[in-house]
C-alpha cells in the first residue's frame, strides 16, 4: 500500500483533540483528552441523572453523577466543604468555603468539570430549592467569590448549573432553580482564569427561598465524569512500526489494508452497494478537506436519502478463514457540512449477519446473525456546548437484544465526541463469545485511547456464526433521511489479528 506524504506535517499536529481542561482556561498541566470546543454545559445536551452528556448516551459511571472527595477517593464522603441549611422562613443566603477545590483547579491538579453538591447518604435531610443562573431574580443567582493575594476580588457567575434528578430523562439546566436532596444533586461549573496573584479564598454563595421537611447538610465534591479519570496515554500497536502505514500490509498479523490510492480500489473489497455515494478523492476545498495521506474515500449523505456507504470486506470471499476475533482501524474526518441534527445513524463496524439477521429490525437470536456497527447520535441544534461535535457509539445486534438492537455510547475517557474538520483514528475489536456463554468482548479506541469496553456479550449460541465481514456502513437514521447534504471522509483502513493503534 503506497501513500503520498502530501501535507503530512499538518495531519496529526492540528489543534482539535487537544489535552485540555473542560472549563479551566489556565490548567494546561492536567492531561484530559477532550475536544477543544467542549465544555460541560447545562443545555439540551447537558447532564442528567444517567448521562454527563445526554447526546449519545455519554453515561456517568454511577447514576446520579460521579464525584471525587477531598481525600481523592472516588465516591468518598469527605467533602471539600459542608454547610447546614436550616429549615426556615424567608430568604436564606448560604456560603461554602471551596478554597482548596478552586485552588487545586487553578494549580492544574484536577480537571475542572464542576462541583457536585450533594447530601450525605443515610442522614435525615430535607429538600432545598436554590436560585439558579436562570432565576428571574438576578440578585439571588449563584456566585463564586474569589479573593486574591494582591487584594483584588473576582465574582463569577456559573457557566453552567443544573441538578440531577433520576425521575427525569432530560437536562434540567434551564430551570430557574436547582434542587438538592437525598435524591437530587446539583452540578455547577465556573470558568476559571488564573492570574499572577495567588488565590486566598473562594466562597460559593447560593440563595434559597424554599426548604422542605427539615434542615439539610450539603457537601461540595469534585465532579468527576469518566473522561476526567481515565488514563490519557495513547496505546500504540503494530502501526507504530510503519510510518503513515506504509508497508503495514506486509505484517503477518495484518489481514487487509488500504488507503484508497489505487484507481481500482473497489476490487480490493468483497462488496460495494450500488446505491453508495462514495468516491476516492484528493481535494475537496469547499468542505475544508485536508488529506490525511494522499487520497481518501469521500462519503456523502444526500439530502432526502439514508444510505451513504455499504462497503464490506468479506473474509471468505477474500480467501481468508472467518475469524472469531479481529481488530479493525480506520481514519475518520467529518466535513465542514456535517450536522446530524435530525437523527443519528450507523458507522463502520464488524458483523456476521450472513444476510439473515442482525441489522434493520432483523432480530438476532444467537443462531441467525449479529453485528456491532459504529453509530453517531443526533446533535441538539439549540445547544451551543455541543455545536460541531458528534457523539460516537456502537449499534449492536446480539442475542440479548430486541428487534431494534442496543446503542452503546463511547462514554469512557477520552469522550467519544469528535469535532468536524479533524482526522481521528477509530479502532474496534470483537471477540465472539463461547457459544451460549456471555463472555463476548467488544472494545473501541479513539486516537489510541479506550472509549468503550464490554466483556459479557452474548453474540451467538453456535460456532456456525463467526466474523463474516468488516462493514463500512454510513447510514442516516433508522428511517429518517438526511435533512441536508452531509459529508465525511475515510482513510487508512487496516484489519488485523492484533491491536493496530494510530499511525506512526
Amino acid at each position: 500500500m503506497v501513500h503520498s506524504a502530501k501535507e503530512e506535517s499538518k495531519v496529526l499536529n492540528k489543534p482539535g483533540y487537544a489535552l485540555v481542561l473542560a472549563g479551566c482556561l489556565a490548567c494546561a498541566s492536567v492531561v484530559v483528552a477532550m475536544p477543544d470546543s467542549f465544555l460541560l454545559g447545562d443545555g439540551a445536551a447537558g447532564p442528567t441523572c444517567a448521562n454527563y452528556v445526554t447526546m449519545g448516551g455519554m453515561a456517568w459511571s454511577r447514576a446520579g453523577g460521579d464525584w471525587v472527595d477531598a481525600a481523592g477517593t472516588l465516591y468518598g464522603d469527605q467533602a471539600f466543604s459542608t454547610h447546614s441549611v436550616p429549615l426556615g422562613k424567608g430568604r436564606q443566603i448560604e456560603d461554602w468555603d471551596v478554597t482548596e477545590l478552586v485552588r487545586a483547579w487553578l494549580d492544574g491538579r484536577y480537571p475542572n468539570a464542576g462541583m457536585l453538591l450533594r447530601v450525605k447518604p443515610g442522614v435525615k435531610n430535607g429538600v432545598v430549592d436554590f436560585h439558579s443562573r436562570e432565576s428571574p431574580d438576578a440578585s439571588a443567582r449563584p456566585v463564586l467569590k474569589l479573593q486574591w493575594s494582591d487584594g483584588s476580588q473576582t465574582r463569577l457567575s456559573p457557566a453552567a448549573d443544573t441538578y440531577l434528578d433520576c425521575t427525569s430523562l432530560s437536562s434540567l439546566g434551564e430551570k430557574p432553580s436547582i434542587k438538592i436532596s437525598g435524591l437530587q444533586s446539583a452540578l455547577l461549573r465556573f470558568d476559571l482564569k488564573k492570574t499572577n496573584a495567588r488565590l486566598q479564598q473562594a466562597v460559593l454563595t447560593l440563595v434559597s427561598d424554599m426548604q422542605y421537611a427539615s434542615g439539610t447538610d450539603i457537601g461540595v465534591y469534585r465532579a468527576a465524569p469518566p473522561y476526567t479519570r481515565m488514563p490519557a496515554n495513547t496505546l500504540t500497536g503494530l502501526a507504530k512500526d510503519y510510518a503513515r502505514d506504509m508497508g503495514i500490509e506486509k505484517n503477518p498479523d495484518v489481514v487487509f489494508a488500504t488507503g484508497f490510492e489505487s484507481p481500482v480500489w473497489l476490487t480490493e473489497w468483497g462488496y460495494f452497494g450500488p446505491r453508495s455515494t462514495a468516491e476516492a478523492i484528493a481535494e475537496d476545498a469547499a468542505r475544508r478537506f485536508e488529506p490525511f495521506s494522499g487520497r481518501a474515500l469521500r462519503v456523502r449523505l444526500v439530502k432526502g436519502q439514508n444510505l451513504g456507504l455499504d462497503l464490506r470486506y468479506l473474509f471468505a470471499k477474500g480467501g481468508k478463514p472467518e475469524p472469531e476475533e479481529i481488530y479493525f482501524r480506520y481514519y475518520l474526518r467529518f466535513a465542514d457540512d456535517w450536522n446530524p441534527y435530525a437523527d443519528g445513524g450507523k458507522m463502520p463496524g464488524i458483523a456476521g449477519t450472513y444476510d439473515r439477521a442482525g441489522w434493520g429490525m432483523r432480530k438476532s437470536d444467537g443462531y441467525n446473525g449479529w453485528s456491532v456497527r459504529g453509530g453517531f447520535a443526533p446533535r441538539p441544534p439549540v445547544d451551543k456546548s455541543v455545536a460541531r461535535l458528534t457523539a460516537m457509539g456502537s449499534y449492536s445486534y446480539h442475542a440479548d437484544t430486541g428487534e431494534s438492537g442496543d446503542y452503546w455510547g463511547w462514554n469512557e475517557g477520552p469522550s467519544g465526541l469528535l469535532e468536524n474538520n479533524r482526522w481521528y483514528s477509530v479502532e474496534q475489536y470483537v471477540k465472539l463469545n463461547t457459544p451460549g456463554v456471555r463472555d463476548g468482548v467488544f472494545r473501541a479506541w479513539i486516537d489510541g485511547r479506550q472509549v468503550l469496553e464490554k466483556t459479557t456479550i452474548l453474540f451467538r449460541h453456535t460456532r456456525d456464526l463467526k466474523i463474516e465481514n468488516v462493514w463500512m456502513n454510513i447510514y442516516h437514521g433508522g428511517t429518517t433521511p438526511a435533512p441536508q447534504d452531509m459529508t465525511l471522509y475515510i482513510d487508512n483502513v487496516v484489519i488485523a489479528r492484533r491491536y493496530i493503534g494510530p499511525v506512526k
